[in-house]
């Protein structure tokens, strides 16, 4: 499995934001984040639109402007972030070929528990990891 650049970069970003507003209560430009983590401008725009639009974060236009969280890191799952910037939370697409989407025959299938297992594991671990976490993962390195 593997992560996209969208979800990696956005949590990312979402860190430095989230450190700075507790660090110095302070908007953060795009450009800061940009120099800061290496990530381009224009691809930090899409991520942030995402973001703003389901409330995650706030921006302000202006000289003044930038970007401040909404609520508070411990309440932001990775999982929700996961579920704003990519199309689905699944380790395996059984039927990414088929047109149906829908198990072809799950009871043939003799993968389809060990799939499901993996699902379920990647769910547990990314609804138990808030943005907070994630903050102080900095602290254990």
């Amino acid at each position: 499995m593997k992560i996209s650049t969208r979800i990696r970069y956005g949590l990312r970003a979402l860190v430095y934001i989230a450190e700075q507003n507790r660090n110095n209560n302070k908007l953060v430009r795009i450009k800061e984040i940009s120099e800061d983590q290496n990530i381009s401008v224009q691809y930090l725009e899409q991520i942030l639109y995402k973001l703003k639009k389901e409330n995650i974060i706030e921006g302000k236009r202006g000289p003044n402007g930038g970007y401040k969280l909404v609520g508070e890191p411990c309440e932001i799952s990775v999982y929700r972030l996961y579920e704003i910037l990519d199309s689905e939370v699944r380790v395996v697409d059984c039927n990414e070929n088929s047109e149906s989407r829908t198990c072809v025959d799950a009871t043939e299938c003799r993968t389809a528990c060990l799939w499901s297992k993996l699902d379920n594991a990647l769910t547990e671990i990314l609804a138990g990891t808030t943005l907070e976490d994630l903050m102080n993962n900095k602290e254990m390195i």
